[in-house]
């Protein structure tokens, strides 16, 4: 099942995962979902993102927020804006106990997720993912400086 909130998606689906993951298996998560957000980019003529420190902070952040709380929804984009002097900035969320190329599939077929991706002003991305309760809570942070 796939729901689309505005520029939320949360992805569900039947699985045998443990409660716990390792801090590689973190790493590799969020590696495989910036892979497949260049990989469409560069499928659709875009550049390349680069992964930079004060988007992945923001990212990181929120992403543990919402794993921790259970909420699920989109934060003020101003401190982000301003707090990584940005010009331009934007958000994907998710949450399912999915596979990164689910995430980023559910994520392109919904149209505000996909315009966020396949932006060509935005030049960085941040990538937090949390696997708590069950299910990974993913947070893609894209800016321009």
């Amino acid at each position: 099942m796939l729901l689309a909130l505005g520029p939320a998606v949360i992805v569900t689906a039947p699985a045998a995962q443990a409660s716990t993951v390792s801090a590689a298996t973190i790493v590799n998560y969020e590696h495989r979902v910036v892979s497949l957000i260049n990989l469409q980019r560069v499928r659709h003529g875009r550049g390349r993102l680069a992964v930079s420190s004060c988007p992945n902070r923001y990212a990181v952040g929120w992403a543990a927020y919402l794993a921790r709380t259970g909420y699920f929804y989109h934060r003020s984009m101003m401190a982000f804006l301003y707090g990584c002097r940005a010009q331009r900035v934007a958000e994907n969320i998710a949450r399912g106990n999915v596979s990164a190329d689910r995430i980023v599939a559910a994520w392109m077929a919904s149209p505000g997720h996909r315009a966020n991706i396949l932006d060509g002003r935005l030049t960085r991305i941040g990538m937090g993912a949390v696997y708590a309760h069950g299910q990974w809570t993913v947070d893609a942070d894209f800016s321009r400086p």
